[in-house]
């Protein structure tokens, strides 16, 4: 793996592991104390619902790229089973190039736009008892389509060399 693209390769990793050992691990703990609090004592908690959200969020764009990178994602498979590994192959960089790069990219582009004015305005909830400073979770969407984005690199680079026709 050359320098830029295991670079990219290791960051999406490590994306991947906060959204595994961080992210998903604090969802099901808010989940699960908010769960036993309403259940059992009756309390009910805003910021902690919010919490609970923002931890799934978290851990959906923080993941969505190292899944797409292992290539664990979800396919619709019923054309793509009946190709064969070039076609495979020449199909997965034309919808890279296509669709999945410049999705990401607008992500990008209009995710950090939203995070920034959130920052700016000092957003928070619209709950009265709801959790402020908005724009930390607003600011996971374009870090998850950087994420994304990056994966798309390493996978698109993957297939010209596996295809061989890398230029030299």
């Amino acid at each position: 793996m050359s320098g830029s693209n295991g670079l990219a390769h290791r960051v999406v990793a490590l994306a991947g592991n906060i959204a595994a050992f961080v992210f998903l691990p604090g969802l099901a703990l808010t989940s699960i104390f908010d769960i036993a609090t309403r259940r059992f004592l009756q309390l009910g908690s805003t910021p902690l619902q919010e919490l609970t959200w923002h931890f799934f969020f978290a851990c959906v764009m923080f993941g969505i790229g190292f899944t797409y990178l292992i290539d664990k994602h979800v396919r619709v498979d019923v054309i793509r089973q009946r190709l064969t590994p070039i076609w495979r192959e020449r199909t997965e960089r034309t919808l890279l190039i296509v669709l999945l790069i410049p999705l990401a990219l607008t992500i990008l582009w209009f995710g950090s736009r939203m995070a920034w004015i959130s920052f700016v305005q000092d957003e928070g909830s619209r709950a009265a008892l709801g959790l402020s400073s908005r724009w930390i979770i607003k600011a996971a969407l374009p870090a998850g389509a950087l994420f994304l984005l990056l994966a798309a690199c390493v996978r698109l680079a993957g297939t010209v060399r596996r295809d061989g026709s890398e230029p030299k």
